[in-house]
């Protein structure tokens, strides 16, 4: 699907939905229900949920020290997040385009518009992270003895959000550190609930995971080549040609560079627990990259491509990185920072390579030795994995010190308790319009940082 195309069933599914909410509450269907528009968003309002919430907040103790540990967790996110952000911002200036400026709908997490989100699985995480979320905000706020008024759901075509609403007047009278549990709550549960699903994926259920072989990996075939006639495609793994065997990308080349155009080889490469040995005739990888020059550029610069003569071609893109992928999968702590780093961004690579990252054809090249079904263990993995990914990325947007996210209430608070300690004599009219003017202006850079990545190549485009 196009653009274009992608854009204009956007917006007939957007004015199907206008439709339907408009007719909804003009004839007063949404009220019945305590539905209440929200600009175009519906606002679900429900008293469910309460009695869980004053169950679970009973082990007082328990729970204060919980959030008390958030509260630093939030901190410690919050300075690394601006440091990201502050790190990419000069990237952001140099680059003339980015993955996300030419796909802004990268940035927004919402599975359906999101390319990089599977829509089931994104909407599974994306419901999971935000119940996560708004129950923790709901149990602090019984804990520190906040009356809750409701919970409820933002719909705008998809479900996009969840709150608990506290008493407003009792929050902003209650004490800062109350408060600031109340506000870390959130984040923190994210984080708890993204690292268990992270235990559950990689100490557990990848231990049952290994390579179908020890190969190179097909990570594209190209059509109507002798691999493409044979039946060979991505989520292969070619383990010899011609007696050769091959275990990495330079056993290939150079196996590759012994043949000969039109030349008939022994290939075998291994599909799940199958292993296959064909015969297959090379052609000419002169002649093929001859004409894709031809009728990409519309000239030959032959000289680019002369020690190709007489070459064969099997018409297959390789990889080993699979095997990376496995080993970060296995343990995405590995090298730290950057394997957590890769493990995170296996989606936006995936996109790149024309792929989810844990379905097929990632998934075929690896063989699953426990009592799961393969299907059913690969939908576990894929649920898990993005509970995990909503949630992290959940609780580390939030932690962004910019008003109206929690980490810019923290944020605030954190002002408002650094005044009132070396400050004493300030009147609460200064501390306020001090608290006020500095969260508007970290809030606004915050703001800048974050949309930095989407606008300047774009604003550079235009100039």
């Amino acid at each position: 699907m196009t653009l274009m195309e992608g854009l204009l069933v956007f917006l007939i599914i957007l004015s199907i939905y206008l439709i339907v909410v408009i007719l909804l509450h003009r004839t007063g269907k949404l009220k019945k229900y305590n539905i209440s528009l929200w600009g175009p968003a519906l606002m679900w309002r429900t008293e469910r949920g309460k009695k869980l919430i004053e169950r679970l907040a009973k082990n007082k103790k328990f729970w204060i020290k919980y959030a008390n540990s958030g509260i630093i967790i939030c901190f410690i996110l919050m300075i690394l997040m601006f440091l990201l952000l502050a790190f990419t911002f000069p990237i952001a200036l140099e680059q003339e385009d980015t993955i996300v400026s030419s796909r802004p709908q990268i940035a927004l997490g919402l599975p359906g518009l999101n390319p990089i989100i599977p829509l089931w699985y994104g909407i599974l995480g994306f419901i999971v992270a935000i119940i996560v979320h708004e129950f923790s905000h709901g149990i602090l706020s019984r804990v520190g003895d906040l009356k809750v008024k409701s919970l409820g759901l933002l719909y705008f075509i998809i479900p996009i959000g969840a709150f608990c609403e506290p008493e407003e007047e009792e929050l902003k009278k209650t004490s800062i550190k109350k408060r600031m549990r109340v506000f870390a709550a959130g984040p923190t549960a994210n984080i708890v609930t993204a690292f268990f699903c992270l235990a559950l994926i990689s100490l557990i259920l990848f231990a049952f995971v290994q390579p179908a072989a020890d190969g190179v990996g097909v990570i594209s075939s190209v059509e109507d080549m002798p691999a493409d006639d044979l039946g060979i495609k991505p989520g292969m793994i070619i383990t010899s040609i011609n007696g050769s065997k091959i275990n990495n990308i330079s056993d290939f080349s150079t196996t590759m560079d012994n043949t000969m155009a039109n030349q008939t080889v022994e290939i075998s490469y291994v599909y799940g627990r199958e292993t296959f040995t064909e015969n297959i005739k090379l052609t000419d990888k002169y002649q093929v990259l001859y004409q894709i020059m031809l009728e990409e550029y519309g000239f030959v610069n032959t000289s680019l491509i002369s020690d190709f003569k007489g070459k064969g071609y099997l018409g297959v893109s390789a990889t080993t990185q699979f095997k990376n992928d496995l080993s970060i999968l296995k343990n995405p702590l590995q090298n730290f920072p950057f394997g957590f780093i890769y493990y995170i961004a296996l989606p936006i690579f995936s996109l790149l390579e024309g792929y989810s990252p844990l379905i097929s054809p990632f998934s075929d090249y690896y063989v699953v030795n426990n009592f799961i079904p393969v299907d059913v263990f690969w939908i576990i993995i894929n649920s898990l994995y993005w509970i995990f990914w909503f949630n992290f990325m959940v609780a580390t947007f939030n932690v962004l010190p910019m008003i109206p996210l929690d980490g810019g209430y923290i944020f605030r608070d954190m002002i408002d308790s650094s005044l009132r300690k070396l400050k004493k004599n300030l009147s609460d009219d200064k501390r306020e319009k001090i608290i006020r003017n500095v969260s508007t202006a970290v809030s606004l850079l915050m703001l800048i940082l974050v949309l930095s990545p989407i606008i300047i190549p774009n604003l550079r485009g235009l100039f």
